[in-house]
C-alpha cells in the first residue's frame, strides 16, 4: 500500500526522530558525568591515603595506572595548547616525589611535605614553593621557592621543557590572609624580597640543569602530570595535584 505524508506529517516524523536522538544523547552524557566524577574521587582518595609517604619500588605509582586510564577515557583530552590557560594557577601537591636530592624516592626530612605547591604563570614560568627545615627541625623553618622556565616541545604536544633559574627563600612564611601560593606572585614581582638563602642564583643555573613535565590530564580542579629530571624521561615520577583557591 503507497504512503502518503502530508507536510505537517512529515514534521511530526522528523521532530520524533531529533528528539529521540537529543533524549539519548541527554541519557549518555548523564552516564558519563557521574562516572568521569566518581573516578576523579577514586584518584584522589587514592592520593591522600599515600600523603606523606614515599615509593622506592613504584609500587604507589602503579597503583594509579588503571585509574588514569580510565579517567582521559572519560574525558580525553586536547593537546596541552589547548589546555595551557587551566595550567595558570596555584596547585597543591596532593602525592608525588618528596625527596628532590635523590633519586631514591623516599622523604627529605627537611621538606615540608603537607605542603608542596606549584603556581603557573600565563608567562612561560612557574615556582614550586614549599616549607623547609634546617636539618627536619621544624622549629628553624623557611620558606624555598623554586623558579623555572617552561616551554613547548617541538615533538611531544603534551610536554613542557624545563630549565630552573632561581631558587630564593624567605625566613618566615606569611601571615594571613595571604598563604604559600600568594607569594610567587609578590616574588616575581618585587613586593616581596628574598630574605634568606636557599640556593645562590648561580648554583641553580650551573647545577640544577632542566628537566620535563608531561601533563597527562588537566581540568578546573584536577591535575596529573609525570615530571622527569631529563627531557628522555628516565624513571619519571607521577604528581597529583588539586586546585587551590587564591585571594
Amino acid at each position: 500500500m503507497k504512503m502518503v505524508y502530508s507536510a505537517t506529517g512529515l514534521f511530526s516524523v522528523a521532530a520524533a526522530l531529533l528528539l529521540g536522538v537529543h533524549t539519548a544523547c541527554a541519557a549518555q552524557t548523564t552516564n558519563i558525568r557521574p562516572e568521569l566524577s566518581q573516578i576523579k574521587a577514586e584518584i584522589i582518595t587514592l592520593a591522600q591515603s599515600f600523603a606523606g609517604q614515599g615509593d622506592p619500588d613504584f609500587s604507589k605509582q602503579k597503583a594509579f595506572d588503571t585509574l588514569i586510564q580510565k579517567l582521559l577515557l572519560a574525558n580525553p583530552q586536547p593537546p596541552l595548547k589547548e589546555r595551557l590557560p587551566l595550567l595558570h594557577g596555584a596547585w597543591k601537591q596532593v602525592w608525588g616525589p618528596y625527596d628532590y636530592r635523590n633519586k631514591q624516592r623516599g622523604i627529605d626530612p627537611e621538606l615540608g611535605v603537607d605542603e608542596i605547591y606549584q603556581v603557573l604563570f600565563a608567562g612561560g614560568y612557574y615556582y614550586n614553593v614549599s616549607p623547609l627545615y634546617t636539618d627536619g627541625d621544624r622549629r628553624r623553618e623557611r620558606i624555598g621557592l623554586l623558579r623555572g622556565e617552561f616551554k613547548f616541545d617541538a615533538e611531544r604536544p603534551n610536554v613542557l621543557l624545563v630549565r630552573f633559574t632561581q631558587y630564593p627563600g624567605l625566613s618566615a612564611r606569611p601571615k594571613p590572609p595571604d598563604s604559600l601560593p600568594d607569594l610567587a606572585a609578590q616574588l616575581e614581582s618585587g613586593t616581596l624580597k628574598s630574605d634568606a638563602s636557599i640556593v645562590p642564583t648561580w648554583v641553580v643555573r650551573l647545577f640544577f640543569g632542566s628537566g620535563a613535565l608531561n601533563e597527562v590530564y588537566t581540568d578546573a580542579d584536577l591535575r596529573i602530570l609525570y615530571g622527569a629530571d631529563s627531557n628522555r624521561f628516565e624513571n619519571p615520577a607521577l604528581y597529583i595535584m588539586t586546585r587551590v583557591a587564591q585571594k
